[in-house]
């Protein structure tokens, strides 16, 4: 048998083939490289936006951009162990962006990089901006689906802005590459992020229940036969409720855990920065990245994902990408990318879906899947603790407010006489209180109601889930 030799270079595909002696081909299953790249593109607040995004799509189209940090240059293997050649480091099938926010910045990275990448689609739907998701593709693109999540922050929040974007899950269906290989379904996310390690702050409960619905859509293109690949910023780390929802209720399995097995994140808290990032991929707040070295050593994560179906699809290699840094400007963006390519295993002749999954699963991750539940539970029950006081208080501040209204009306009469220049001060202090009740009022009646029902809804089918299993569980003693 002679040496596997390439036959898609130019359409980034990597299907090779084997030719022994008597010229007797033998197929092997093709593979496909994705990215995923949280790329900081905050109008007005991200640093260097323009400059950092425009080398991006440059480096995308397959110009050489940034100078490399010499250490890391064992990222840049093939799963052989060997170095690969400059061109096959950065040629990528399907790129899943994330914080695409300005219109320039897309239009940019669409023409620069139209040729390498023919399909290109980037997600709209927000209140003042798009949830910044976007996709490069050499695939076709047959069909594209975007799912807001109804849980996503409070709109008081507006100097964090997740609300504001509407953050969400963009569905892209691909054409299969061949007839006996499965469609490739890409959910893309960029979940709610974290401002603080516990608390309010933290959005743990609104980070999970996004990851619950998230694991209902996965599950839903799984049983349609789908190659599923949730990629994307999940800012949910391993391990942590939301990891568990995304991959012990949707089959799913993380690619750096598959191609690595598992990991104790304790331990790589511990090592340098260099030794973080090639044994646990920490893409995110890593010492290594310009943006984030003032970051303590424990704080490097790994935030960004390939999860994928271990039935459709097996992780042959995987690391992070866009380490280099720019001249004169730093790191590409506040993370680093994660990179992984796969193989597609071939249809099985006559194959019927397993509707009932949980009946064939072992005990202990039926119990591991319970446990769950219960987390979740006692989350969204501390949550909404939270959830019922933000509402009260700011309906108290709105009847406060008319009454106040009403009040310097009064006052305005008896004091106009007296000091004509009052006047002009209860105006202004009656329009100030108008507005803020005004705000906080409908924030209450309108928003406040709102969440408070939805999380009521993700507590009734949790309970479900929760009330299922236990049957499952009642069927196997």
């Amino acid at each position: 048998m002679t040496q596997a030799a390439p036959l898609h270079q130019n359409n980034g595909i990597h299907e090779t083939q084997l030719t022994s002696e008597n010229t007797l081909l033998q197929k092997i299953q093709p593979r496909v490289k994705f990215l995923t790249f949280n790329t900081w593109g905050l109008k007005f607040v991200s640093k260097h936006r323009k400059e950092r995004l425009r080398a991006i799509a440059d480096k995308l189209s397959g110009s050489k951009v940034g100078t490399p940090i010499e250490e890391l240059n064992v990222l840049n293997t093939n799963e052989n162990g060997e170095q690969d050649d400059e061109e096959s480091i950065d040629d990528y099938d399907i790129v899943a962006l994330q914080e695409i926010w300005c219109k320039e910045d897309w239009d940019y990275i669409n023409l620069r990089c139209k040729e390498r990448f023919p399909y290109t689609r980037i997600f709209y739907s927000g209140i003042i901006t798009g949830p910044g998701l976007a996709i490069l593709s050499k695939i076709p693109i047959e069909s594209t689906f975007l799912y807001r999540f109804p849980i996503n922050g409070r709109p008081s929040a507006f100097f964090r802005g997740d609300w504001y974007v509407g953050k969400s899950i963009a569905v892209t269906l691909l054409k299969p590459l061949t007839k006996d290989t499965y469609p490739i379904a890409i959910m893309n996310s960029h979940m709610h992020a974290p401002y603080a390690m516990t608390g309010d702050a933290a959005y743990e409960c609104h980070r999970s229940c996004q990851a619950w619905d998230f694991s209902k859509l996965a599950n839903l293109y799984r049983k349609a036969n789908y190659a599923v690949v949730i990629v994307g910023d999940l800012n949910s780390r391993p391990g942590s409720l939301p990891h568990k929802f995304l991959t012990a209720e949707t089959g799913l399995v993380d690619s750096w855990l598959q191609l690595h097995g598992k990991q104790d994140i304790v331990q790589i808290s511990k090592m340098n920065a260099v030794d973080q990032l090639k044994i646990g991929c920490t893409t995110c707040d890593s010492q290594l990245n310009t943006w984030r070295a003032q970051r303590q050593p424990d704080e490097a994560k790994r935030l960004d994902y390939a999860l994928i179906d271990p039935t459709k699809l097996n992780t042959i290699n995987a690391g992070a990408r866009f380490t280099e840094r720019l001249d004169n400007i730093g790191s590409f963006s506040d993370h680093f990318a994660y990179t992984c390519t796969l193989e597609l295993l071939p249809r099985k002749t006559g194959e019927s879906e397993n509707l009932d999954e949980d009946d064939t699963q072992p005990r202990k991750l039926l119990l591991e899947r319970f446990a769950s539940y219960e987390e979740m539970l006692r989350c969204i029950n501390k949550y909404m603790i939270t959830a019922k006081k933000q509402k009260l208080f700011r309906g108290i501040h709105f009847i406060l407010s008319v009454l106040c209204i009403i009040a310097c009306l009064v006052v305005t009469t008896f004091t106009s006489n007296k000091a004509a220049w009052s006047s002009i001060f209860w105006v202004l202090f009656a329009t100030v209180v108008s507005v803020t009740g005004l705000i906080d009022g409908m924030i209450s009646f309108f928003f406040g109601r709102s969440e408070i029902r939805a999380l009521w809804e993700v507590e009734q089918e949790v309970q479900d889930a929760e009330r299922y299993m236990q049957m499952v569980l009642d069927k196997q003693k």
